[in-house]
């Protein structure tokens, strides 16, 4: 059977369990709750041109306005509230939703305001589930914003976090770099965490996305040339080992040089990264150097180069799949066309649970395994992979993950 009918007939699953399946989740956030279900609803929908599953999109974003109401105040970009409303956003973008700009609250954003400054207190800069995350929202709700007096508000916020930044940036010969805590195998130690998902890859990716503002750009630009030749400086020279960047730096030193090939840790993060900036600095010879950072991903196939036990989003086969197919649509190059179709046919294979969602289960820890409907690792995520791999229209649901 042709590969796209395959991925059809998978989606097609995946929408029959995500339309009946009771969510698992008692969260609300975009990435690991109930709108980043919502968000596969309103696509698969467009996909399909029907509207069973945009009914079913509007009664969760109902449901997440009524808990929020009623007082859920959990409030993280991964698992709450910031996360939620950045997902209203994206709809009302993609012309899913109509909302009015003053349906959030300013007192549910200074609430999101409140935390983040919570976080910067704490050093904690963690995009998933820290000062990032609530940045990430302003940020939208400042490109949304219509109001000049809005406009002006969500910019001061977002000064805050890069004034946090700047005084945070720790100076070396090779650029800047900020300390986070991290845990290796049970060892907590602090120091540079490179990733995307939780280092400073994030960092210097949210710096772009600011820096594409004229507004932003003289006072962001510097931070992220330095950041980014300190992550260039902390490439593996060596060839013979499969990955060109760790996960961890200590003291100056590689806490092993292997990274995993996903979107959360390791060198397909820090590539899509350096590739955005690139383009936002217009800076050729970097683009070119994320290309070829990427290019060397593509030739990692087998468990022990990869690691790939799952299929979900985050660390697994069509999360890998996706960011190969949003670098062909950007590049042209058939590499990255022959390794999203290798990842395709691998995810496809994974099905093999029969109490899973639609036979996939999310790899949790330590040999657990779980049936996830979330975007971040469950079905949720797998669907719109493949809704963006087989739609002839463009999707935007990625950018939750700092991909678009």
């Amino acid at each position: 059977m042709d590969i796209k009918m395959e991925l059809k007939d998978k989606l097609k699953e995946i929408g029959a369990v995500l339309l009946y399946e009771t969510s698992n989740h008692n969260e609300i956030g975009v990435l690991g709750g109930t709108t980043g279900v919502s968000l596969f609803h309103f696509y698969y929908a467009k996909f399909l041109n029907e509207n069973s599953h945009t009914d079913k999109g509007v009664e969760m974003i109902f449901e997440t306005f009524d808990r929020i109401q009623k007082g859920y105040n959990y409030p993280t970009f991964c698992d709450g509230i910031s996360g939620a409303l950045w997902g209203l956003e994206l709809l009302k973008e993609e012309q899913f939703i109509e909302l009015d700009e003053d349906i959030i609250t300013p007192e549910t954003d200074e609430y999101l305001l409140i935390m983040m400054k919570k976080d910067i207190e704490s050093n904690y800069y963690d995009f998933l589930h820290g000062a990032i995350g609530y940045g990430f929202y302003f940020l939208k709700r400042y490109e949304n914003s219509i109001s000049r007096i809005s406009k002006k508000r969500y910019k001061e916020y977002l000064d805050v976090l890069v004034v946090f930044f700047k005084d945070t940036a720790i100076k070396n010969e090779n650029g800047i770099w900020w300390k986070s805590r991290n845990s290796l195998d049970q060892n907590k130690f602090e120091g540079c965490n490179l990733s995307l998902s939780h280092g400073i890859s994030s960092i210097i990716n949210f710096l772009s996305r600011l820096a594409a503002h004229p507004v932003f750009y003289d006072d962001v630009s510097n931070l992220l040339k330095l950041a980014v030749n300190y992550l260039i400086c902390n490439k593996n020279e060596n060839t013979e080992l499969v990955s060109s960047f760790s996960n961890f730096i200590f003291e100056g030193e590689f806490i092993d040089p292997f990274s995993r090939l996903a979107w959360c840790y390791g060198d397909l993060g820090i590539g899509l990264t350096l590739l955005r900036v690139g383009e936002v600095l217009n800076d050729e010879e970097l683009y070119q150097e994320a290309i070829l950072i990427l290019k060397q991903t593509t030739k990692r196939r087998s468990f022990v180069e990869t690691t790939v036990k799952d299929a979900g989003i985050c660390h697994g086969a069509f999360g890998i799949m996706h960011i190969y197919n949003h670098v062909y649509k950007k590049t042209k190059n058939s590499v990255f066309k022959k390794a999203c179709h290798f990842w395709a046919r691998t995810g496809l294979d994974m099905a093999i649970y029969v109490d899973g969602h639609a036979g996939y289960k999310e790899y949790y820890r330590r040999d657990h395994w779980k049936s996830e409907t979330s975007l971040l690792g469950g079905v949720a995520g797998i669907g719109l992979a493949i809704i963006s791999y087989l739609a002839d229209f463009d999707t935007k649901w990625d950018e939750a993950l700092l991909i678009g």
